[in-house]
């Protein structure tokens, strides 16, 4: 009975949980990197008051979750947070699909469709209420679906933290295709879709959990509140009533940036308190070091996430997206011939080279590692025989076939989870060969690590804005390039961070801290957007109408952050070894 609950050796609920947050992810990255262009080409904002939005927004998103996971682990189970949460997402995409009419500039005046706006931030407030329910709860049901102990753990984590970078691959380049060019409401409308595919598929699965998502105490959720409902109803009445106040905050950045700084703040002051009056030495040595690597953090999440920010306005404006434009001559087809047999070669080289690892595979491994090549590999070869029928119609034709590949500035945003599939094996291999030979780095040299490469990331782009083309224009291959250095730095101190909570946390403050962490995350997405506003820029409608000079302010500014990113890693490289000395033996 319990071999039929399993599938590829996992819980049948963790492919449930893996499909749910997919497409939550799906419907998260679709709508995140469509939203500046969304405001600055259709409704017109500036860039300073669309990043400001964005700003808002992403803060909120990240902190809420804190609240979202309390509820749920004192009240609701994790099951019905999920679902109350979904719902609201649901609807919150729901009205993101809702463009209204498009801004115009008559005479100096903006004119803007306030009732579309006012839906706009509505839509916002439900997305942001939703992500706060359901983000940290998916993620918990994941960890009761194994025992304490169980071997097989880290590698389920492994499969759903995939799940989290197929959505947003799949997203940036489905959703990104259809927002920028048959429009934002239908980029919006297939980011909702897989939100609502999310939940469907997370109610179907409900038996696959086995009760490991339900509440601890069903009967609290019957007490009666001081409303006189219950409290499971006045749990989701009360996070109704908070989305208006949260459809104002996302209209007001600096309220927020304040909010968060006074949290901040009163982290602190807690914070030295704790350390004098309640740990020992040893713990007040571990704590200090994951407060300082808190801190660190905020400045890596800052430079990664101009992403969705910066970096899209760049490769929205400044960027050639066009990755190929030629027209094919019967007679010059040897190439795509050449082409095809590559992508059918690829499978079977890497099943030659791959043998001696793949059989030293468990089976559940071997299942898994199997199904995703078998999956990678059809593409390979369809990829191979199209190059080989479309050889054969430009030597059929007698005027050429032309071919022009020109991706969107959103799907730019697919290459940090593209480099995430290709790179994270690496890593992980490479990580257990260094500890094998005992030179894996500690956590604060790869924090360390982390951010150096962020900040050279920036560096590439600076060194691309020197070599423009005739309209002043960068070559694609630099902002790929960045993406690459950023998923390498991301690779290096993203897994290890929550891990480090766990570890260097005094054990009756681990929780709090915990939601510390995720706080730093939502100031540091705050702080993003905020920096992203030295590199605002004045348009016409939405458009760039000096090129050069746009990328002339765009090259400043990524050299800065590329500066801040190297002084700062370095800082941090001069600062390792004492800090490794306060983990007091932790690794």
């Amino acid at each position: 009975m319990e071999e039929r609950q399993e599938i590829f050796g996992h819980p049948k609920g963790l492919y449930i949980c893996f499909l749910t947050e997919m497409w939550e992810r799906f419907s998260f990255y679709g709508m995140k990197f469509l939203l500046l262009l969304y405001l600055t080409k259709y409704h017109l904002f500036t860039d300073g008051l669309s990043l400001d939005v964005l700003g808002a927004y992403a803060g909120l998103v990240y902190a809420l979750p804190v609240i979202g996971g309390m509820l749920a682990d004192r009240y609701l189970g994790m099951r019905k947070a999920v679902i109350f949460g979904g719902i609201m997402l649901c609807f919150g995409h729901l009205g993101l699909a809702f463009e209204g009419e498009q801004a115009t500039m008559v005479d100096g005046v903006l004119n803007q469709d306030e009732f579309a706006l006012n839906i706009f931030y509505l839509s916002l407030a439900l997305i942001i209420v939703g992500v706060g329910f359901l983000k940290p709860n998916i993620s918990t049901i994941v960890g009761k679906l194994y025992k304490v102990g169980d071997e097989r753990r880290d590698s389920g984590f492994t499969i759903f933290y995939m799940g989290i970078n197929l959505g947003s691959f799949a997203a940036t380049i489905l959703c990104g295709y259809l927002g920028e060019n048959y429009g934002w409401g239908y980029g919006f409308g297939l980011a909702g879709i897989g939100m609502l595919l999310g939940l469907i598929v997370f109610l179907w699965g409900q038996r696959f959990l086995h009760g490991h998502a339900e509440p601890e105490n069903p009967q609290i959720l019957k007490e009666k509140s001081v409303i006189g409902l219950n409290n499971e109803l006045t749990i989701y009445l009360g996070s109704l009533v908070t989305v208006p106040l949260i459809w104002f905050l996302v209209q007001s950045n600096a309220i927020v940036h304040n909010t968060l700084n006074a949290m901040a703040f009163g982290v602190l002051v807690w914070l030295i308190w704790f350390l004098y009056k309640e740990c020992d030495k040893v713990e007040r040595g571990r704590m200090t070091v994951l407060a300082s690597l808190t801190l660190f953090t905020v400045v890596f999440w800052a430079l990664f996430e101009q992403s969705a920010a910066s970096m899209t306005l760049y490769a929205d404006r400044v960027v050639d997206r066009v990755l190929l434009d030629v027209t094919y001559m019967p007679g010059e087809t040897t190439g795509l011939y050449l082409m095809a047999v590559a992508f059918i070669a690829i499978p079977l080289l890497v099943i030659y080279f791959g043998r001696e690892k793949f059989a030293d595979m468990n089976d559940s491994e071997k299942k898994i590692s199997g199904s995703i090549f078998v999956l990678i590999s059809s593409v390979f070869i369809y990829l191979g025989i199209d190059a080989i029928g479309f050889a054969g119609a430009v030597s059929a034709s007698t005027s050429g076939l032309p071919v022009k590949w020109e991706v969107t500035a959103v799907q730019t945003g697919s290459l940090n989870a593209m480099f995430i599939f290709l790179l994270a094996p690496i890593f992980a291999w490479l990580w257990t060969f260094l500890s094998k030979h005992k030179m894996e780095p500690g956590t604060p040299l790869k924090f360390g690590l982390g951010i150096l490469q962020a900040g050279l990331g920036f560096g590439a782009l600076v060194l691309g804005a020197t070599m423009p083309d005739a309209s002043g224009k960068v070559a694609y291959i630099w902002i790929v390039l960045a993406y690459l250095l950023h998923t390498t730095g991301e690779l290096c101190l993203s897994p290890v961070g929550l891990s480090a909570v766990t570890k260097l946390s005094v054990p009756k403050v681990v929780g709090f801290m915990m939601g510390v962490w995720f706080l730093a995350t939502a100031y540091s997405e705050l702080v993003a957007a905020q920096l992203a506003k030295f590199a605002a820029i004045d348009t016409d409608g939405g458009v760039v109408t000096d090129v050069a000079a746009a990328s002339a302010v765009y090259a400043d500014f990524f050299s800065s952050l590329m500066w801040v990113g190297v002084a700062i890693s370095v800082v941090l490289f001069v600062l390792t070894p004492l800090m490794k000395k306060g983990m007091h033996g932790v690794k």
